[in-house]
């Protein structure tokens, strides 16, 4: 495995492990954010009933409105303080709908075509080009045919790439990219159909939110 790999892999694991540890951290620990609540309201009106996997589930605040919604939730993230958060944090009511597991998203812990909705939020955007192909493998694997796939990822409007010649750097112990409309658009075109991809920004943060559905 090269040196770059596992430098990067390492960084981002610490990153992580002491964000988690501390709570000190740049995200939302609870309430979802509006697009992705709108979103996940629009795969369950297309699905009767259905199982979602969020990427990166962090301390679980969008797992728990997809529960709430009435999915069936599967919560992975590959940092264990994480999903110890999201026990401490999430309500005791919603613990039992909200199955949490330990697992890498560059080798998921799902049999094949368990998901009918796969959630990223800020989990694509901390993995090198290098890794795409896998993690789109991944994905591709455990989503069921004509599922949907919700992604938020860094655009080049995110406050850290502000002036920036190129879209991927280190900044505060982590791996970081942010996309261009192009660039998602050529990653995903030939497995998904787009339903919605959208920019959000102001003049700090720059986020790319995307609604598919698997061809």
């Amino acid at each position: 495995m090269p040196a770059e790999r596992l430098t990067k892999d390492a960084i981002n694991r610490r990153y992580f492990r002491e964000a988690y540890s501390s709570g000190t951290h740049g995200w939302a620990v609870t309430g979802a954010s509006p697009r992705v609540l709108e979103y996940l309201r629009q795969a369950r009106e297309l699905l009767p009933d259905g199982c979602l996997l969020d990427l990166g589930c962090g301390e679980g605040r969008h797992c728990l409105a997809a529960a709430r919604l009435g999915f069936e939730v599967i919560g992975v993230d590959f940092e264990p303080l994480a999903l110890e958060r999201a026990r401490q944090l999430l309500p005791a009511e919603w613990l039992p709908h909200i199955n949490l597991r330990a697992g890498d998203v560059l080798n998921l812990p799902l049999p094949d075509a368990r998901a009918d909705v796969v959630l990223d939020y800020g989990c694509l955007h901390h993995q090198r080009k290098a890794d795409w192909p896998h993690y789109k493998a991944g994905l591709l694997r455990v989503l069921k045919p004509r599922g949907y796939y919700l992604l938020a990822a860094f655009s080049p409007n995110f406050r850290l790439f502000h002036g920036s010649k190129r879209h991927w750097h280190l900044a505060y112990d982590a791996y970081r990219r942010c996309f261009t409309r192009e660039e998602l658009i050529a990653l995903w075109e030939k497995e998904f159909t787009f339903l919605d991809l959208v920019e959000e920004h102001n003049e700090r943060e720059g986020m790319w939110y995307a609604l598919m559905q698997r061809r």
